[in-house]
């Protein structure tokens, strides 16, 4: 049922107030409006300053998402949504039943499990965007939207819903707070995104790096802006979904080229592109120079066809060679010409194809009709990473240069995530030469395991899959910032770090890698209670190998956590998120740890830093 709202023109929903299960459609947002979507479940929630979306015990679309809305299309208008997805890979992949855990907010209770029964795989399980309808049917294919897709052996991969389909972004997403940016152009949609600093793929807010361009128009009389869900969790496991902020409002410097650096509907030797200078003739092909390297390079082609990139002279730069059965990506470097990658393509020879490359200085990540060329991971390629010239050779139309980030402007800012660090070192001791006053200041904790020497550093011995524990007092208890190198040995490794308040209420985050998997997992025991089905964890397939040292770090206040591998943050959970209603956990000792999640075998501790 479409609302009977006047058009709107703004938004900022900051979910002040709670609201009960099942209350939320229908609700009054901070700004007034009334909050549209569907909750066919009574799954959607307001606490603790956000909206908390339950898994659904039948997944599908249609089912769960919130919006707002109408609004009438308007170029520069812009909808920003800073979230936490339940978890990136959430799907559903077959017809025979898994147990997926009813929601209740009383974690000292046992929660009963139920069969599903999924009629269609699923693997897109988040959208986040415009849409035709406040509750579409199908979202993938009402809207121009963020699409989270579910992934065999990666973390998720972040598409595109645009006009002519869904198209490929970034794969391997951790499950980190993420702001999505979606905004109006004239024609079409940009797309934008931002994370924590340090994030691979995404800077750190306030700034957003472009990842997307659809030049189509939906063609829709009236829009929404929504955030839909279809499945959260994987194999029983499951996780909620919090927004932490909504934000609509038109960005009057978007409402001509928007952020390009380039643009050029048509593409001519000697006249002055729509913006970004005159095209000149020069050693490839015609070239442009922008002030600074592009990261978003968005052009239809024709083959026998070339984007160039990274240009800095004849003999410098990085051109991607579409023919009538292939594509290749080249190098220019000096006297050497090397094809990089090639792959046929299967499209009509007369026919143009939509290009996109996303290039960070670092590595890139290329698209032929959106679909994801060469390898699903980025292809790493530093060389003549700072060049800013562009360029294009033989047929070529629409062509967008965007930088490779942006500053977020002011009016769509919805807060940072919580990224905390420890200032001071307040225990750091040299675990590769263990003495037996070093041994004895590591108190058994939890379990029966021994904590022994090993080659470099400390091992813990423990039969089975026991959960062990071997801690040092804390006297900071409201913070802890834990650091290990860990060296996994033999099949499997368990080990991590802890944060324990007593018997009943810990937090254990630890590596997971066997010859199934290779995550970071956390682990919560509050009031005695620990669901099996709640543990939070990230897929970190290319991170962490057998026999190769990888430093893990954790950073938690007693209320939310965030984990790093080797700097990187892979990981975060507010314990609210994990157990509605959870009070906050008083660190009194720290340590060392085996999880129990399976056998360990004989996972080094190389090195220890605990910081205040």
């Amino acid at each position: 049922m479409k609302s009977l709202q006047p058009s709107l023109n703004e938004i900022l929903d900051r979910f002040t107030q709670e609201v009960l299960y099942g209350e939320v459609v229908g609700s009054t947002s901070d700004c007034g409006v009334i909050r549209l979507g569907v909750d066919a479940e009574a799954k959607i929630s307001v606490e603790a300053g956000g909206v908390r979306f339950a898994p659904l015990d039948t997944p599908g679309w249609g089912r769960q998402g919130i919006a707002y809305g109408p609004f009438a299309h308007k170029a520069g208008l812009a909808f920003g949504v800073f979230m936490l997805n339940g978890h990136n890979n959430s799907q559903t992949l077959s017809e025979s039943p898994s147990p997926l855990r009813q929601h209740n907010a009383k974690p000292a209770i046992k929660l009963p499990f139920k069969a599903h029964f999924s009629p269609t795989p699923l693997r897109e399980n988040l959208a986040v965007g415009w849409f035709d309808h406040p509750a579409p049917s199908n979202p993938l294919e009402a809207g121009q939207a963020f699409v989270m897709q579910g992934h065999r052996s990666a973390n998720g991969r972040l598409c595109a819903a645009k006009v002519q389909g869904l198209h490929h972004l970034l794969l391997d997403i951790p499950n980190n707070p993420i702001y999505f940016l979606t905004v109006l152009r004239e024609k079409g949609v940009a797309f934008y995104a931002g994370s924590l600093e340090g994030s691979r793929h995404l800077p750190a807010l306030p700034r957003v790096r472009p990842v997307a361009i659809d030049p189509y128009d939906l063609g829709a009389e009236a829009l929404y802006a929504g955030v839909h869900q279809s499945i959260l969790g994987e194999n029983g496991h499951q996780a909620d979904t919090r927004i932490y902020g909504v934000r609509v409002a038109v960005i009057p410097q978007w409402q001509g080229h928007g952020t390009a650096l380039v643009v050029d509907p048509q593409p001519q030797l000697g006249r002055k592109a729509a913006l970004g200078g005159v095209w000149q003739l020069n050693g490839p092909g015609m070239l442009l120079h922008p002030e600074e390297p592009g990261g978003l390079f968005h052009v239809r082609l024709t083959a026998p066809a070339s984007l160039i990139w990274r240009y800095r002279d004849p003999g410098h730069y990085l051109a991607l060679q579409l023919t009538p059965r292939e594509v290749r990506l080249c190098l220019r470097f000096g006297a050497g010409q090397y094809v990089l990658a090639s792959e046929r393509h299967a499209g009509a020879n007369q026919q143009p194809h939509w290009v996109q490359v996303l290039d960070d200085g670092q590595a890139l990540n290329i698209s032929l009709d959106g679909r994801a060329l060469f390898s699903e991971y980025p292809l790493l390629e530093p060389r003549l990473g700072s060049e800013t010239g562009v360029g294009l050779v033989g047929q070529a139309a629409d062509l967008e240069v965007h930088p490779r980030e942006i500053m977020l402007p002011a009016t769509l800012e919805l807060g940072q995530a919580w990224q905390a660090r420890g200032q001071q070192i307040a225990f750091a001791p040299h675990l590769n030469e263990p003495t037996e006053s070093l041994l004895v200041s590591w108190e058994p904790t939890l379990g029966s395991g021994a904590l022994v020497p090993a080659e470099g550093g400390l091992a813990i011995e423990a039969a089975g899959t026991e959960r062990t524990l071997y801690t040092i007092p804390w006297d900071h208890p409201d913070f802890a910032d834990l650091e290990s190198e860990i060296l996994p040995y033999g099949q499997q490794s368990r080990a991590g770090v802890c944060f324990w308040q007593d018997t009943q209420h810990h937090l254990v985050v630890a590596l997971s890698l066997d010859h199934t998997e290779r995550a970071v997992v956390g682990m919560l025991r509050f009031a005695g209670y620990e669901d099996p089905y709640s543990k939070v964890w990230t897929r970190v397939p290319d991170r962490l190998y057998h026999g190769v040292p990888v430093r893990l770090r954790v950073v938690c206040d007693g209320e939310q956590f965030q984990a790093y591998l080797d700097d990187e943050p892979v990981l975060y959970r507010a314990f609210r998120d994990i157990y509605p209603g959870a009070d906050r956990l008083h660190i009194r000792r720290v340590g060392l740890a085996l999880s129990g999640q399976a056998e360990d075998g004989g996972s080094v501790f190389r090195s220890w830093i605990a910081r205040k």
